[in-house]
């Protein structure tokens, strides 16, 4: 078995492995960079207009032959561990003969981002395998079983691949944490992990990272509830829209400070889409729950307008028996759930001024406040109080070292980190490659 990490030795995101036994060849995972070749914040719209060979010359393709649409196919499958775009985000330059092997709730994720973007950022997969948590496959001469982790991405996972014919065989961590509502996975997986492996494939997100005031969703949930308590009207709050975990985690606030719970249609529509995989997902005809509904720079709700030309369209009779205008809004305790997107309905709502704002993603995205302009704008016109309330969706350094000892590979390789050189003084099992370098087992 060999194996090619394409991109991800030296940085977060962009996530490509190769793995090679005899006539097999699969990918594990195709992401988009986070950063460019200076480390600054990778621009989606240098993507435009470009051919394959230009993207392969400006080193944002990989140079895989056999997996692009404008070549025969040579590359038997790829696995996607979850539907974030540092994983999956340049799937649409990919042979659409490739079948893509992903979770349930992470393929109606992707699909469903596809309705309120514009077409040539779609990712469409056309051949789905979907997979479930340790039911395992073959694909040629390697055997896959997939295990579900708790990750800010949903239904996201980790894959075992071995090689049949000589056993050897590679672990893939993908993105996880042991900080969720699903931390019940990793406990199981220390106690229960896969034995003789070859090889971990392992993040380091958090490596050089300082551990958050708020360890888990539980801490997250308690501070979510003191601003809450505090505040009789207008409670702000930042997340990614397909962060279920926070979701969950705002609306358990919520219902115990018997305040309503106010999203967008975008929500409503990922809470919709994913209610098959957990029954404990907020709905729209939950108690609390109201979506707001407005006018966008004059032209009406831009996100109804997205669902009703879409295969969703359906929902909007239950969207509007939920809605709730601006001007309905702070008469009672409500937590509205934001994105920079939402600022021109949202500053519509009356008496804002000097409301609190969770801010609840990596502060990283808005140390540097030109790049974050949106957002401090907003808060600076409105005086809004800031809090930063948010544990990562990622693995700290003593869960890392605990992944670590419950899988005793032969070796550990970082992956999806700025820092590989760290793992040295934390582990004794460490081989670090470059990108695009050949490695055999």
């Amino acid at each position: 078995m060999k194996l090619i990490i394409h991109r991800g030795t030296k940085e977060i995101g962009g996530s490509c492995v190769e793995v090679i036994a005899g006539k097999t060849r699969i990918l594990i995972d195709f992401g988009m960079p986070l950063v460019d070749e200076n480390k600054l914040s990778f621009d989606e719209k240098k993507l435009e207009n470009k051919s394959i060979a230009e993207l392969k010359a400006m080193k944002v393709l990989p140079d895989i032959t056999g997996v692009y649409n404008d070549e025969e196919k040579k590359i038997d499958a790829i696995l996607l561990s979850h539907s974030h775009k540092d994983h999956y985000g340049l799937l649409k330059y990919v042979n659409p003969d490739i079948p893509v092997y992903i979770s349930e709730g992470a393929c109606k994720l992707i699909h469903v981002l596809n309705v309120f973007t514009h077409k040539q950022n779609h990712s469409n997969i056309l051949k789905p395998c979907i997979v479930k948590h340790r039911i395992g496959f073959d694909i040629g001469g390697l055997h896959i079983t997939p295990y579900l982790v708790d990750h800010s991405g949903f239904d996201a996972m980790s894959f075992l691949v071995e090689e049949k014919s000589t056993r050897k065989s590679l672990f893939y961590s993908g993105d996880f944490r042991a900080s969720g509502w699903k931390k019940y996975l990793f406990d199981s997986f220390i106690k229960h992990p896969p034995k003789n492996v070859s090889c971990l494939l392992m993040e380091g997100t958090m490596i050089e990272r300082q551990e958050s005031s708020f360890s888990d969703e539980q801490a997250v949930l308690k501070g979510v509830q003191e601003v809450l308590k505090k505040n009789n009207n207008i409670v702000f709050a930042y997340c990614s829209g397909q962060n279920i975990d926070r979701i969950v985690t705002f609306y358990k606030a919520v219902r115990h400070m018997k305040a309503t719970f106010i999203i967008d249609p975008y929500i409503a529509i990922v809470l919709h889409v994913v209610k098959n995989e957990n029954k404990n997902i907020p709905q729209l005809d939950w108690r609390n729950i109201k979506v707001l509904i407005g006018n966008y720079y004059g032209n009406g709700d831009m996100y109804i307008e997205k669902i009703v030309k879409s295969n969703l369209k359906y929902l909007t009779f239950d969207i509007g028996k939920h809605k709730i205008k601006t001007w309905e809004i702070g008469s009672e305790k409500c937590l509205v759930v934001m994105r920079d997107s939402m600022i021109p309905l949202v500053k519509q709502i009356p008496k804002i001024n000097g409301a609190t704002v969770i801010y609840s993603q990596w502060e990283g995205y808005i140390r540097d406040k030109e790049k974050a302009s949106k957002f401090w704008n907003f808060v600076d016109t409105n005086n809004l109080i800031l809090k930063h309330i948010h544990t990562s969706g990622h693995a700290v350094v003593k869960d890392l070292k605990s992944f670590n000892k419950a899988l005793r590979p032969k070796i550990l390789i970082p992956i999806h980190t700025f820092h590989a050189d760290q793992y040295k003084k934390l582990f004794d099992n460490v081989h670090i490659l470059s990108d695009d370098e050949l490695f055999e087992l």
